[in-house]
C-alpha cells in the first residue's frame, strides 16, 4: 500500500510540473532547463523578447522597424558565414540597442536561429 501511494504521489508531482512547464512555456516564459528545446527555437524566442522592436526577426526580408536595423533574413547569410564576428558583436550593445546581456548559450541559440533562416525554404 505504501509502495503504492508513493507511486501515486510521484505520478502527481511529475504531472503537476508538466502542467506548470506547459503554463510558462504558453506565458512566453524561457522553457524548462533540459526541455527538448532547439537552440535555433530558444533563438527564435530570444529574437522576438529583445530584437523585435528594431529588426524583423521572422522569415520575412521586409524593412525593420528601424533604417539601421537590418531584417534577420538579410543578415544570415553573413551570419553562417562569419559567426565568430556576430558572437563578438553581440557581446555588446549596437546602435542604438537598449543595452542587454545575453549569455554565450544565448547567443549561440540567436546564431543559430539567424542561420537557420539562411536555409532553403522546406529543410
Amino acid at each position: 500500500m505504501n509502495r503504492t501511494m508513493s507511486i501515486l504521489a510521484a505520478v502527481l508531482a511529475l504531472a503537476s510540473s508538466h502542467a506548470l512547464a506547459a503554463d510558462s512555456s504558453e506565458a512566453g516564459d524561457p522553457p524548462i532547463p533540459g526541455a527538448s528545446y532547439s537552440p535555433a527555437e530558444q533563438g527564435a524566442d530570444l529574437a522576438q523578447m529583445w530584437c523585435n522592436a528594431c529588426h524583423v526577426t521572422g522569415t520575412s526580408a521586409n524593412e525593420s522597424a528601424m533604417d539601421a536595423a537590418p531584417p534577420f533574413k538579410m543578415l544570415a547569410p553573413m551570419v553562417t558565414t562569419n559567426p565568430d564576428h556576430y558572437r563578438t558583436f553581440l557581446t555588446r550593445p549596437h546602435g542604438s540597442m537598449k543595452e542587454i546581456t545575453l549569455s554565450r548559450d544565448e547567443i549561440e541559440a540567436v546564431l543559430a536561429y539567424i542561420s537557420s533562416l539562411d536555409e532553403p525554404a522546406g529543410n
